[in-house]
């Protein structure tokens, strides 16, 4: 019996570890942004990242919220000392459709890729979205679109 609890929670706990991998690192963010926009200095921000399907009306919302967020974040300095924000928003469907989609829904601020486009983004689904600190923290993961607004403005404001 001790055999079996102990092979269960070794299953669970290499679950939990594979299950967070899927997710984009910060490093892995980073390089995104210089490979996207090379000018871009990604040092001391926060950066969001969200995923996102043409056919999933909430993800849709999310990067509407996330590019809100973005517009108006980009380059402002704080107390705590980040310096402005960047939001990587990635579209899980075929390129072209998701340029459509984007331009429709009113997308302009973000930096937006294909999972296509970079091999560790391959097992990524819709709706997912992360957020580091300016100490490259993850301080959110899958934060509903409600919550997005206001989970950030309390990073900003501690």
């Amino acid at each position: 019996m001790k055999k079996i609890t102990l092979i269960f929670v070794l299953a669970l706990i290499l679950h939990g570890i594979s299950f967070r991998a899927q997710n984009p690192t910060y490093n892995q963010l980073v390089s995104i942004i210089n490979t996207k926009m090379p000018g871009l200095d990604a040092s001391n921000k926060l950066i969001a990242f969200q995923v996102w399907s043409t056919t999933d009306v909430k993800s849709r919302d999310a990067n509407k919220e996330f590019d809100r967020l973005y517009t108006i974040y980009e380059n402002v300095k704080f107390k705590d000392a980040h310096k402005g924000t960047i939001v990587i928003s990635c579209n899980i469907d075929d390129v072209t459709l998701g340029n459509i989609t984007s331009t429709k829904d009113g997308i302009k601020k973000v930096i937006s890729i294909n999972k296509s486009e970079f091999s560790f983004l391959n097992s990524l689904t819709s709706g997912t979205n992360l957020m580091y600190n300016n100490n490259t923290i993850k301080v959110y993961e899958n934060l509903p679109t409600e919550k997005i607004w206001n989970s950030y403005t309390q990073l900003i404001i501690r």
